[in-house]
């Protein structure tokens, strides 16, 4: 399913926010933990880092881990324990140019992040970068049927008093991607920060995909409508 091409400027009454590789990237931080999951299991770690961005642990688990021990890496709380080691590494961790500025500016009515993190691995991220706290903070711990299934972003939606259609999602997975476009968010823009090839951005459905914030700009309009113009040179 492709998003309709949305014209600029995008108005909008609400946003919603992927976290990781959208507004933070831990994705060597990520990578890097199930490279040596990978290695203590006899997994192909190519195979399973090709499908993983923007997909809950549950769900990764629930793929790749082998039977005997499925059912174990399957409870809440050994993806807590999970998390726990992934979340106490910072090592590689980066803001997204523009995202701090962008949540100080939004009004705490206007913006809710939905992820596919664990609650305490999402809000352990935003008080290591002292990112603005989300008003509104969807996790895979409260939404157990994760990306692309909608649910989050529809969730995220009716908690801004809002409905999907009246928000722009910000993504960079294909999976959060078309996760957005099920909703059927107003528009659904990829962020290209390397979580993926860009191409695959494009066929998930994306439009626009820009780099970061700084390509846009963005304002809360006297009537509380959000506009989203893309920057000229």
């Amino acid at each position: 399913m492709v998003a309709t091409a949305p014209q600029f400027p995008i108005r909008c009454r609400g946003i919603l926010f992927d976290m990781d590789g959208t507004l933070i990237d831990t994705t060597v931080i990520v990578e890097r933990y199930w490279e040596i999951w990978c290695k203590a299991h006899n997994i192909n770690y190519s195979e399973l880092i090709a499908t993983s961005h923007g997909r809950t642990s549950r769900s990764i688990m629930e793929q790749w881990a082998p039977l005997d021990r499925r059912e174990r890496y399957m409870t809440q709380e050994y993806l807590q324990e999970l998390e726990k080691s992934v979340v106490e590494d910072t090592d590689g961790m980066i803001i997204i140019p523009g995202a701090r500025e962008l949540l100080e500016y939004l009004p705490s009515t206007k913006w809710a992040v939905v992820t596919s993190a664990g609650r305490s691995m999402a809000e352990g991220r935003f008080e290591q970068t002292g990112l603005k706290t989300p008003p509104i903070l969807i996790t895979s711990t409260e939404i157990l049927r994760g990306k692309p299934d909608p649910l989050g972003y529809v969730t995220g939606a009716e908690r801004l008093g809002l409905k999907p259609e009246d928000c722009v999602v910000f993504e960079d997975a294909p999976n959060g991607i078309r996760a957005g476009i099920a909703a059927s968010a107003k528009a659904v823009i990829g962020m290209d920060t390397g979580t993926a090839p860009r191409e695959q951005l494009v066929e998930a459905g994306a439009n626009p995909i820009i780099k970061s914030f700084e390509d846009l700009d963005i304002k809360v309009l006297d009537d509380g409508w959000i506009e989203i113009s893309q920057k000229t040179a």
